[in-house]
């Protein structure tokens, strides 16, 4: 009898002991074929609107090293540099900056880029698309492009 209730109180602080640590969920990023890194990513949709790149004009873009945690692109008027790091489970943080040159026609697109940029802490990719958030606020949509 007493080897019995020995027993039971082991088994029962074993019990109560692994019943402290808890079990916590994280997210996983739904990966597609793209990857985050080493991919060109053209604009494809900001503010809710889709981006046609006029005839005349570059793609609005960006890129990142994965082995030297750079970024580059274009936003529209000027060149983007820069870097990012990514964290676990989709974090992610980009410090950007762009040469200086003004011009009418895409300012605006230039301005909501750099700024989804420094806003975004999470992505998700989804098939071909890199969408950046700001916690649950979408700010922007790129485009995986392959070229032959």
């Amino acid at each position: 009898m007493m080897r019995f209730f020995v027993l039971l109180m082991l088994s029962l602080s074993l019990v109560a002991c692994r019943g402290g640590k808890k079990k916590v969920h994280t997210p996983k990023v739904p990966k597609g074929d793209a990857e985050i890194t080493d991919t060109y990513w053209r604009l494809y949709e900001m503010d809710g609107k889709l981006i046609q790149t006029p005839a005349d004009a570059r793609d609005v873009f960006i890129r990142m090293n994965r082995k030297k945690s750079t970024l580059e692109g274009f936003a529209g008027c000027n060149n983007i540099g820069g870097t990012h790091n990514e964290g676990r489970h989709g974090a992610i943080k980009f410090e950007p900056f762009s040469t200086l040159m003004a011009c009418e026609e895409r300012m605006a697109t230039e301005q909501y880029v750099l700024k989804a940029l420094v806003r975004a802490n999470r992505y998700i990719i989804n098939d071909k698309f890199l969408l950046l958030y700001d916690e649950n606020i979408l700010l922007a949509t790129f485009e995986a492009r392959y070229y032959k």
